[in-house]
C-alpha cells in the first residue's frame, strides 16, 4: 500500500468522463483500488478482479469495463508480468498487473483546490502549471471500436453542388454533361462462397422419405440393421435422423458378431425412466460400453438312451450316474473335455 498513490488517486488522478461530462464513478473507485495495491511510484499493482469487486462493491462486468477505459485513457498501463510472477508462483493464479501514471493531473482543479492540497502535496501548483500546457484531456466518452471511414463523394467540378451528395460510383464526370451508360453486371467476378452448403445430404433426404437408415451396409450390416431397429419395438421411438446416426454403431456391433435380435435384446432391455431414446441407445452401443457378442452354447447330440439324460454320465450297475462321460453323447458333440472321454483323446 502506498500513501502517495492513494493521495494521487483521490485528488489528482484524471478519470474518464461519461457522455454527459461527469467523471465516471466506477473508474474512480477502481483507480483507488489499484492505488491501494501500488508502491510509492504507482507501479506493480496487481489486485485480482474479485479483490477490486470487494473494494468497490461493483459487479465484475463494471470493474472490467472500468479497467479497459482507464487503460484506453492511458491512466494505467500493464506492468511487467515477471514482477507478478515473483510474488505469485502459480501461473493460473496470477492477475493482470498495472502501473499508474502519477504524473497525470486532472484538468478541472481550481485555485482553491490547489491551495487546499498545497499543504499535503508541496510543489503542486508548479506541477499543475507545467502539466496543463502539455496534458491532453481524457476522452469524454467511450470510443467506437470500429470507426466508420468517411464516404468518398464524387461531385462535379462545375455546377451547383447537390444538397445530399451520393456515394461515388467509380466513374468520371464528363465535361459536356453527358454521362456514359453504366454497363450492367459486376465489374469483377464474385469470389466463390466458402460457406458450407445448408442443403441436407442426399442420403438423409432419402432416409427421411423412405424411413430407412441412410448408411447402407456399414461394417457388413445391410438389412440386418433394419432387423435390429425392428426388433427394438415401439418402446424405443426413433426419428429417421436418429436411425441414421445409430446405424454406424449398429453396423460395427453386427460386424463383431452380434446378431440383430440379440443386440436389440441387450441394448433395449430396460426402458424405465428413459427420456431420450437416442441418447440412451448411443451410450449403450458405444464401443467402451458394449461387451463382446455372446458365444453360442456348445451343440449336443440327442440323448442316446443309455446314460443319464441330465449329466450325460454312464450308469453303474445300480443305475446311478458314474464319473465317466458317455462316449456317444459327449465325444460326438464335443461338449466335454477330452480327458473325461473313455479311452482318452480319440
Amino acid at each position: 500500500m502506498s500513501v502517495e498513490a492513494l493521495v494521487w488517486a483521490l485528488n489528482l488522478a484524471p478519470v474518464p468522463l461519461d457522455k454527459d461530462g461527469t467523471p465516471n464513478s466506477g473508474c474512480a473507485f477502481v483507480l483507488v483500488g489499484l492505488a491501494n495495491q501500488a508502491n510509492e511510484d504507482g507501479l506493480a499493482a496487481f489486485p485480482s478482479v474479485r479483490t477490486l469487486m470487494r473494494y468497490t462493491r461493483l459487479s465484475e462486468r463494471t470493474v472490467r469495463t472500468a479497467l479497459d477505459r482507464l487503460e484506453a485513457a492511458r491512466v494505467i498501463s500493464p506492468c511487467d508480468p515477471a514482477i507478478v510472477a515473483v510474488h505469485i508462483r502459480r501461473a493460473d493464479h496470477r492477475p493482470q498487473g498495472w502501473n499508474l501514471d502519477l504524473a497525470l493531473i486532472r484538468p478541472d482543479l481550481t485555485d482553491r483546490d490547489i491551495d487546499a492540497l498545497e499543504r499535503q502535496i508541496p510543489g503542486l501548483r508548479a506541477r499543475v502549471e507545467a502539466t496543463r500546457a502539455t496534458q491532453t484531456p481524457v476522452c469524454d466518452e467511450v470510443r467506437s471500436l470500429h470507426p466508420v471511414p468517411p464516404v468518398p463523394v464524387e461531385n462535379p467540378s462545375h455546377g451547383v453542388q447537390p444538397s445530399h451528395p451520393g456515394r461515388g460510383t467509380g466513374c468520371n464526370q464528363r465535361t459536356n454533361g453527358v454521362q456514359r451508360t453504366q454497363p450492367r453486371g459486376a465489374a469483377i467476378a464474385p469470389e466463390l462462397s466458402i460457406e458450407p452448403s445448408r442443403e441436407p445430404p442426399a442420403a438423409s433426404v432419402r432416409a427421411r422419405e423412405t424411413g430407412r437408415p441412410a448408411v447402407e451396409n456399414p461394417a457388413g450390416g445391410g438389412g440386418a440393421i433394419e432387423e435390429f431397429f425392428t426388433a427394438l419395438g415401439e418402446g424405443w421411438p426413433l426419428s429417421p435422423a436418429h436411425r441414421d446416426r445409430l446405424a454406424v454403431a449398429v453396423g460395427t456391433a453386427l460386424g463383431l458378431g452380434w446378431q440383430p435380435g440379440d443386440l436389440a435384446a441387450y441394448v433395449g432391455a430396460n426402458t424405465a425412466g428413459v427420456r431420450s431414446p437416442y441418447a440412451v441407445l448411443a451410450a449403450r452401443l458405444a464401443p467402451g460400453e458394449l461387451p463382446g457378442p455372446p458365444r453360442p452354447a456348445p451343440r449336443r447330440l440327442p440323448w442316446c438312451g443309455r446314460c443319464d439324460p441330465g449329466t450325460r454320465l454312464l450308469l453303474d450297475e445300480n443305475g446311478y450316474p458314474d464319473t465317466k462321460r458317455c462316449p456317444d453323447c459327449g465325444r460326438a458333440a464335443g461338449a466335454f473335455p477330452a480327458a473325461d472321454w473313455p479311452g482318452g483323446t480319440p
